[in-house]
């Protein structure tokens, strides 16, 4: 048992002293495993807060209210009308033409990653002209499905209504999808 401890005590120390100095470095240490990228961030989808929800539940209470060319009450609007209208509620602000939202693609993000209340944006009707022409809020994003509320001049959707994005004729007509910050 004696001859144990002989060979056992300087180990020990050994492993103390080797632990203190790791542990001194461990702040940076940390840091390294904390800059690590995590594979499951992009797995789970941020919980739509109370606010996003009452901004939908808001807009949606608009459904069926007519298009008019550069409407922005509820008396008709226009698609951008319609969307400064909600986003104001929520004390959001942003450009009052689909045209203005070019400035706002600086904070474009994926669609697969798109979230409630976030602003996607579509060209006009001629798919030729890659510029904003139409837009909508997004109220609703599941795996294989994306809704949105828009204010549309369509003959078969007309005013305000709300539409899944993959059964549209909007992905051919899809340039952006616009975070926005949360009400």
């Amino acid at each position: 048992m004696n001859k144990y401890f002989k060979i056992m005590l300087p180990l020990s120390l050994l492993l103390t002293l080797s632990c203190e100095s790791n542990v001194r470095a461990s702040p940076h240490i940390i840091k390294e495993i904390s800059a690590l990228p995590n594979k499951n961030t992009n797995q789970v989808k941020p919980i739509t807060t109370i606010e996003q929800q009452k901004m939908i539940n808001f807009a949606k209470k608009y459904i069926g209210t007519r298009y008019v060319w550069g409407g922005t009450t509820p008396k008709g609007f226009d698609c951008s009308g319609f969307i400064q209208y909600v986003y104001k509620h929520s004390h959001i602000s942003i450009p009052r033409t689909t045209a203005a939202y070019t400035q706002l693609f600086n904070k474009s993000i994926p669609l697969k990653n798109a979230q409630i209340g976030d602003l996607i944006v579509f060209t006009g009707t001629n798919l030729k002209i890659r510029k904003p022409g139409h837009a909508g809020i997004i109220t609703e994003v599941k795996p294989g499905l994306i809704k949105f509320i828009h204010s549309s001049s369509s003959k078969k959707h007309f005013g305000v209504t709300e539409t899944s994005y993959y059964h549209s004729g909007y992905p051919k007509r899809f340039l952006a999808v616009i975070q926005m910050p949360k009400p």
